[in-house]
């Protein structure tokens, strides 16, 4: 598809604008019910949880997913994203009114959706939701450090854009998948208002991913050879720690091992079989193809620096001859 100008984008933004209090927030969650895609999660892969996991371990495991992914909605959102294109709007004022125009409206509506998943996860559990909009996800001191950097040079330390291109395109499958198991009379029917904040969320995101099309012409792809190559390594490492399942996935295992007793003694079989969930497992098939990322990948094959450094460590990604030749 043709990549639409900016003004059109923003155009379309103020057109299909929406309130969070469209959502129905005062129906609550529905906690006998799963909230988010079973396929999307890691040990949905692994034979444990068919042989020691019984419905109700299936559920909350189900239940404690979701509210991870919701708080790396939050973190991607407000701790990452908006931090670095506030950084931008400067320079991007500099080059075009319609890209500050487009880069302000997505701040609004990023500070909108990180208020959409912080009060969901608090209707989920507001013990402890409402101290925190963390549990699971927790960043080293050096990690903080390089967002804090990025933040003050939004340019020169550019491979976020490739980070918000991957997990907004994610976005729109996500809601496929929501869509999908709702749809599909074998499967576990998922909570309404997760379903809903998933559906208004991707309404955003597919015009967020149009915006870091753009970013990459304006800024990835005109950057000098040394920039690049340092921006690529950067992109490479982050991949690394979302390929190779670590911390959040095994405190989730914790987490339900603790309240579910019975599975105490299970707990290190269940992390061991997650952690094996890498390379071209089940999982990372679920997560990372073609399918999921049809823009993505399809960018990463047109640079042949790019594609030789995803391809060791996204090892779903296969390069596609035809775009390689294009």
């Amino acid at each position: 598809m043709t990549l639409p100008d900016l003004r059109t984008i923003a155009e379309n933004a103020q057109k299909d604008a929406y309130s969070i209090d469209r959502i129905q927030w005062h129906k609550g969650v529905d906690s006998q019910r799963h909230y988010f895609p079973e396929i999307l999660t890691p040990l949905y892969h692994c034979a444990s949880y068919r042989t020691v996991l019984d419905d109700s371990d299936r559920k909350l495991y189900n239940q404690l997913y979701a509210q991870y992914i919701s708080e790396q909605f939050i973190f991607l959102e407000d701790r990452f994203l908006c931090r670095v294109v506030e950084g931008l709007l400067p320079w991007a004022g500099q080059v075009s009114w319609d890209l500050k125009r487009c880069l302000e409206i997505f701040l609004e509506e990023e500070v909108k959706h990180t208020e959409m998943f912080r009060r969901l996860n608090r209707l989920c559990n507001p013990e402890v939701y409402g101290q925190s909009d963390f549990r699971f996800l927790q960043l080293r001191p050096l990690e903080n450090k390089l967002i804090e950097t990025m933040s003050k040079y939004p340019k020169a330390l550019n491979f976020w854009i490739w980070i918000a291109l991957l997990f907004e395109e994610k976005t729109i499958d996500c809601f496929t998948h929501y869509r999908m198991q709702q749809r599909d009379d074998q499967a576990q029917k998922v909570d309404p208002l997760h379903y809903q904040v998933h559906q208004f969320h991707m309404l955003d995101e597919a015009r967020h991913v149009q915006i870091d099309e753009h970013l990459l012409h304006y800024i990835f792809n005109k950057a000098n050879p040394f920039v690049r190559q340092m921006n690529i390594a950067l992109l490479k490492k982050t991949m690394s720690n979302y390929t190779n399942l670590k911390r959040a996935n095994i405190m989730i295992l914790e987490q339900l091992c603790q309240v579910q007793t019975r599975l105490r003694s299970q707990v290190a079989r269940l992390s061991d079989e997650v952690r094996a969930q890498n390379g071209q497992a089940d999982y990372q098939v679920a997560q990372y193809s073609r399918k999921n990322f049809p823009k993505t990948f399809s960018y990463f094959d047109a640079a042949p620096d790019v594609r030789n450094a995803m391809r060791k460590v996204i090892l779903t990604y296969h390069p596609q001859e035809e775009s390689l030749s294009a």
